[in-house]
């Protein structure tokens, strides 16, 4: 490697950090007005630095395994049939290929960049898809509430509620229809007993979701209640409705922040970055 070549690879490197760096500045802007503002003054009133931003983050997402991811874009209805490792070996292959690829061709080493990426590629798809299936859960719930309360009403017993409620379609109506064929399977109650804990809330729970294991620990609660139960599922309902009215309104609220990264990544990094490296190269080339 020449004096030239490490000259270019030394402001590659330093153009792709000062991009990167008004990359961060620029993600940290927000805009808010009204109740989104005095809620983030409120979130934020502790300023922490950060490695404890960085790192809350890390724990709170850490739960989430490739093999959540998998199962939840399997319940979607994508990529039936893969396994984790099987995600594993497709992302080592698409990293030899594209390191092949570049042994070859040995291109500007702005294109090594393919490399991580190709390695990341099926891991970002199964994780994509996965948090489609998780906001179509969450969506799906107060839909599913609502109808349980209406069956609960007409005198169904819980049972027989939960069946007709896995038979709505998406992937909740398959968490249910899961629920029922174990309970049916192994002879266990759907709904917790004593200390006897349900099928419903353990099969619920092996999804790694908070908002379906608190939706079958309400189930368990109600399936309990007696001739309470219709009226006790109808509460459920409405909340689940005021929940997820909560949430779009938060997610319309922050969507210029929102916004705001993909502009900043697509746009304004690589304009710093086409701006920064032929002043630089013209710098150090003048040494």
């Amino acid at each position: 490697m020449d004096a030239y070549q490490v000259r270019q690879i030394l402001a590659l490197v330093v153009s792709l950090a000062a991009a990167f760096l008004a990359y961060r500045t620029a993600k940290s802007l927000k805009f808010e007005r009204g109740a989104a503002a005095r809620v983030s003054g409120m979130l934020n009133a502790n300023d922490q630095s950060a490695f404890d931003r960085y790192g809350e983050k890390y724990i709170k997402t850490r739960p989430v395994s490739l093999a959540d991811n998998l199962k939840m874009a399997q319940l979607g209805g994508k990529y039936a049939g893969w396994t984790v490792g099987g995600v594993i070996a497709r992302s080592a292959v698409y990293g030899a290929a594209a390191l092949a690829y570049l042994l070859i061709v040995r291109p500007a080493p702005l294109f090594w960049l393919i490399l991580p990426l190709a390695v990341v590629y099926p891991l970002v798809r199964v994780r994509g898809a996965a948090s489609d299936t998780r906001a179509e859960i969450q969506r799906l719930m107060p839909e599913t509430a609502t109808a349980l309360a209406a069956e609960m009403s007409a005198g169904a017993s819980p049972e027989q509620t939960l069946s007709r409620a896995a038979e709505i379609p998406g992937p909740l109506g398959k968490i249910l229809k899961e629920a029922l064929s174990e309970s049916s399977r192994s002879g266990r109650p759907a709904f917790t007993t004593g200390t006897a804990e349900g099928v419903v809330l353990e099969v619920l729970g092996r999804y790694n979701l908070p908002v379906l294991l608190r939706f079958g620990v309400q189930l368990d609660q109600v399936a309990g209640k007696g001739v309470e139960g219709p009226r006790v599922m109808s509460e459920v309902a409405r909340g689940f409705a005021r929940e997820y009215r909560a949430h779009v309104q938060m997610a319309a609220a922050s969507l210029d922040n929102q916004l705001l990264a993909p502009m900043t990544l697509f746009f304004f990094l690589p304009f710093i970055a086409a701006i920064m490296l032929p002043l630089l190269l013209s710098l150090f080339s003048a040494f």
